[in-house]
């Protein structure tokens, strides 16, 4: 954790994006990113897709922004390989890292409701942010400590 000048220690926090689940602008992305420093300093900062199926622009952008793009090609019998490689990274490297306070998932998919369990049973806030409210799980929403719309951070 970092000690800032006003002696307040400010939290870690992750951003976790299922760029499958939910698409956005460049302008956007960067309001999340200064969303996100409200809340903390930001440790980790990753967008899952297969990137080789994207536009060639779109893993420069995240690159720019400074977050590793993790592939996860998909195929009939890997349907959710985004979803699974997700989930299995923040268990693995954000669940047990004590500094990490804030977890914001960009995502509208019911599948990851265990994993916000998970890290609200650990205490890490957790903050779901969708594309559009019809296309997100509502079993998401109720289990997030907060929900946003991208459209509501810029």
């Amino acid at each position: 954790m970092l000690n800032q000048p006003d002696g307040l220690v400010m939290s870690s926090v992750a951003i976790l994006c299922d760029w499958q689940n939910v698409r956005g602008t460049q302008a956007q992305l960067r309001c999340l990113i200064a969303f996100a420093c409200l809340r903390g300093t930001i440790a980790f900062k990753r967008a899952y897709a297969h990137w080789r199926r994207e536009e060639a622009q779109w893993e420069e952008v995240f690159d720019d922004l400074e977050f590793e793009c993790i592939n996860t090609p998909s195929s009939k019998r890997k349907k959710n390989n985004a979803d699974h490689k997700l989930i299995a990274h923040c268990r693995q490297q954000i669940l047990p890292h004590p500094d990490i306070k804030t977890v914001i998932l960009l995502s509208g998919d019911g599948d990851f409701k265990g994993l916000v369990c998970d890290l609200q049973a650990k205490g890490k806030e957790v903050i779901v942010i969708a594309q559009c409210l019809k296309k997100t799980s509502r079993k998401l929403r109720q289990a997030a400590d907060e929900f946003h719309l991208w459209q509501q951070l810029c």
